[in-house]
């Protein structure tokens, strides 16, 4: 019986082979550099894991109220966030010339970093919450949550009953002096720890900042604004409180900032549809985009009312999490939350590093810039009906708020560098006294003074929300420049937008600047705004050799990005890397550059590391942490005047 021909011809084949059959040689091992790159890749993809975990339970938590153990997903990955790690990151990062790649391990690196220190300062971070959480005080009798203090005093027609809560809180925040010492102790080690020579070198990294050229520059903003704010506040004053300036304590300052009346001018069912109805004008839909989820459920009782927007996974799974509620601060927190859904959902950056890490003042810049717009006139006449006196008192009003909230974040910044550069033997609360007293131009009474280690900040946070204002600023100007006063109805307007988020955070908040035709950074477009709303003139003075401007402390932070000349157009993410720090170990010292970002932990807790928006805003609301300070509010850290 004859095989059939595939059977032959396989015999064949064999047996013509015979002994030439060979085993296939394994691929060469790998080189040092190219086993260091897939380590870090390795690294990089279990941290993107972990976030999107964390990220989704607080998503659970947000728009459901579900319980959310964001503790649990550590459990088998302690020693990712090691310093092994974070040496291993840095070591690749030596070697790395290519400037995308070289800019993707520092965010990387940063977010390491960060989730090194907070794992190492969590047993005290967690004793600060939980005492926070506990603390209470007496009032007439009567037992009073510390974290409604701000409620209260807001609430308060009395000025004499609005200083009782204010001075009876006082003990009762003392109590954490002890903690938040400790704490700064054990940051201040960690940081050495790291590599770094000190906490600034640390924070200027972290912030993608020379923080001693932008302490030069929250002091030319102090000097410039310090006459029209006297005029402001006292304007102010008088319409709100119906007393003098000189008269007022920081006791009234909620009661003076509080809500405008003009909550009836933006009802609930319809602050949804403006924020749509903005974007469709500039040819967006977001609500058609199949990578966004918007989440507008009324009925779900345990949901946050705060709006929130989380980048899941950037740019495939953005959600935006809604439950209305009247009033024109929620207008704009809602505008705000859209400002970073559309940056994230138009980012095209394909690196998680580029896309998901990184400093947070372009993010924020372009919330801020979608935010705004419940303060620009165009815009409340159109979409609120709000003309008249009452658009006249309201924006007078906002935009007082935020001159008083530009004047303290330069001032948070020069206390924060003056505390970390004293010397032995400064007290820090004639430190604290001094800058409260100028920033806000009022005396600092004892109680105020007490509340010196609450304003301390993580890692100089007031650069962030500083720069990002002025770079909303700048896009405004920009937008209106190019596409008229109602930009927002301009498809090319929308382009514009489209071309800028699609960098996600691989730009600089300074290249953003240079993209959109600025020179860099600068705050003159935005007090000229408030100067004109406001009616008095704000105008920076051009600094040259012979100016008078008293002298900043010298810069001492690394060189960033932010003061590097620009990258050529072809390469927009090209820049140098940052210095290195001085290393007190032969091991090759880490160089965190952009802030980490990470989701927050429902149970909220201090952390001595870069906090992400979500983190900030998860503790200001009721179900988690007591709030970060936004403007005159008490804690730590704050993320924007909202």
């Amino acid at each position: 019986m004859r095989p059939r021909l595939p059977a032959l011809l396989l015999t064949l084949s064999l047996g013509t082979l015979g002994g030439c059959v060979t085993t296939p040689k394994a691929p060469p091992p790998l080189t040092e550099e190219q086993q260091l790159a897939s380590d870090v890749a390795r690294l990089a993809s279990d941290a993107a894991a972990l976030l999107k975990a964390q990220d989704l339970l607080v998503w659970s938590y947000w728009s459901e109220g579900a319980r959310a153990d964001v503790a649990s997903t550590y459990v088998g990955k302690e020693t990712l966030f090691s310093l092994d790690n974070i040496r291993k990151i840095d070591r690749l990062r030596q070697r790395t010339t290519e400037p995308r790649e070289l800019r993707a391990l520092t965010a990387l690196q940063s977010h390491f970093a960060g989730e090194y220190l907070s794992q190492q300062l969590s047993e005290v971070n967690d004793a600060i919450a939980n005492l926070e959480a506990s603390l209470t005080f007496q009032v007439d009798g009567r037992e009073v949550r510390w974290s409604e203090l701000e409620r209260l005093l807001a609430n308060e027609r009395s000025a004499p009953k609005r200083q009782a809560l204010y001075t009876a809180a006082t003990p009762a925040l003392e109590r954490l002096d002890p903690l938040i010492q400790r704490r700064e102790q054990r940051t201040e080690e960690l940081v050495r720890e790291l590599g770094y020579p000190s906490y600034e070198a640390f924070g200027g990294e972290l912030r993608q900042a020379d923080l001693g050229r932008l302490a030069l520059l929250a002091e030319e903003v102090l000097q410039a604004t310090e006459a029209p704010y006297k005029d402001v506040m006292e304007r102010l004053a008088q319409r709100e409180l119906g007393m003098p300036f000189t008269n007022l304590t920081r006791a009234d300052l909620p009661r003076l900032f509080r809500p405008r009346e003009v909550d009836g001018f933006f009802p609930k069912g319809e602050l949804l549809l403006r924020a749509h109805g903005t974007l469709s004008g500039m040819g967006i839909d977001l609500g058609g985009m199949k990578n966004v989820r918007i989440d507008a459920r009324e009925g779900v009782k345990r949901k946050n009312p705060r709006p929130l927007s989380l980048g899941i996974e950037v740019p495939g799974d953005v959600r935006l999490s809604v439950r209305p509620v009247d009033g024109a601060l929620e207008q704009s927190r809602l505008l705000h939350e859209f400002g970073h859904t559309l940056h994230y959902a138009y980012t095209k950056e394909p690196r998680f590093e580029l896309a998901k890490l990184g400093n947070p003042t372009v993010t924020e810049a372009y919330a801020a810039l979608f935010e705004d717009l419940v303060e620009d006139p165009v815009w409340l006449e159109e979409h609120a009906g709000l003309t008249g006196k009452d658009r006249a008192t309201y924006l007078a009003a906002t935009s007082a708020h935020k001159l008083f909230l530009i004047r303290r974040a330069a001032g948070r910044l020069l206390y924060q560098l003056a505390l970390h550069r004293q010397e032995e033997g400064v007290d820090a609360r004639e430190l604290y006294k001094a800058m409260l007293e100028r920033v806000d131009e009022m005396p600092a009474t004892k109680d105020d003074v007490a509340r010196y280690l609450m304003e301390q900040e993580d890692f100089f946070q007031s650069a962030d929300n500083f720069r990002a204002w002025f770079l909303a600023g700048q896009l405004q100007g920009q937008l209106k420049a190019r596409f008229g006063p109602s930009w927002w109805h301009e498809p090319d307007a929308g382009k514009f937008l489209q071309e800028l988020w699609a960098h996600g955070n691989a730009l600089s908040a300074r290249e953003v600047a240079e993209r959109v035709g600025e020179k860099g950074i600068s705050p003159d477009v935005l007090l000229l705004r408030l100067g004109t709303t406001l009616g008095v003139p704000i105008k920076l003075d051009a600094r040259d050799e012979g100016s008078a401007t008293p002298a900043a402390p010298e810069p001492t932070a690394p060189a960033s990005p932010e003061n590097t000349p620009a990258a050529p157009e072809q390469a927009p993410a090209a820049e140098p890397p940052p210095a290195t720090p001085v290393t007190p170990a032969p091991a090759s010292a880490p160089q965190p550059t952009p802030a980490a970002t990470r989701p927050a932990k429902p149970k909220a807790s201090k952390v001595r590391k870069p906090e992400s928006r979500q983190a900030r805003a998860s503790k200001k609301s009721k179900a988690s942490a007591p709030r970060k300070k936004d403007g005159f509010r008490t804690g730590h850290g704050h993320k924007s005047r909202r």
